[in-house]
């Protein structure tokens, strides 16, 4: 059964990558190919996002907020590449957003990996469910790309998942501050 709304949202065409900057837009906005996996892409660019947030999780949080913001810019160039490229707003095969959200709300856990399934389960929990203001966001943005054509497209992908890794992060804390989590 083919479902036109979800494949106007995966448009992939390769002949469309002709240089540096098309291939690069695509390799990071689909977090190296995850975004590629024909089921779950979403899911496979949170996994990618797990040995980043571990690998940062012993760096000092200014660090690593600067790592995360140079992330989000980078991601919102490429996010906005890549749409354009594909003719899309929001293309499924965009999961830097994942990547990005996934560390935030991995970004108390540290190296136990109790924590970081946790961190995993919350943060994929509140992308689906996009709680508010999380759905309003997404909304917010899909107009935003539909009428402008700059930065605001790639950084409207991502700014939803900003927030349900905030979401996430919050529930972390809740529970971390209970001892429930390392």
């Amino acid at each position: 059964m083919r479902l036109p709304w979800l494949h106007s949202r995966r448009t992939l065409n390769w002949s469309r990558l002709t240089d540096l900057r098309t291939r690069s837009s695509a390799f990071i906005s689909t977090a190296g190919g995850a975004g590629l996996f024909p089921w779950g892409p979403g899911t496979m660019g949170t996994l990618v996002g797990i040995p980043i947030a571990y690998g940062l999780s012993g760096m000092s949080w200014p660090l690593r907020l600067l790592f995360w913001g140079a992330v989000t810019l980078l991601g919102s160039w490429a996010a906005t590449v890549f749409d354009r490229l594909m003719e899309t707003k929001d293309n499924q095969n965009i999961v830097i957003d994942e990547v990005i959200g996934y560390g935030i709300s991995a970004w108390s856990v540290g190296t136990d990996p109790k924590s970081i399934m946790t961190a995993f389960l919350l943060f994929r929990l509140f992308d689906i469910l996009k709680l508010p203001p999380v759905r309003q966001v997404d909304r917010w943005s899909r107009n935003k790309a539909g009428k402008a054509g700059s930065w605001w497209n790639g950084f409207g992908v991502i700014a939803d998942d900003i927030l349900a890794g905030l979401q996430a992060l919050a529930v972390i804390l809740v529970l971390q501050s209970m001892h429930w989590l390392s």
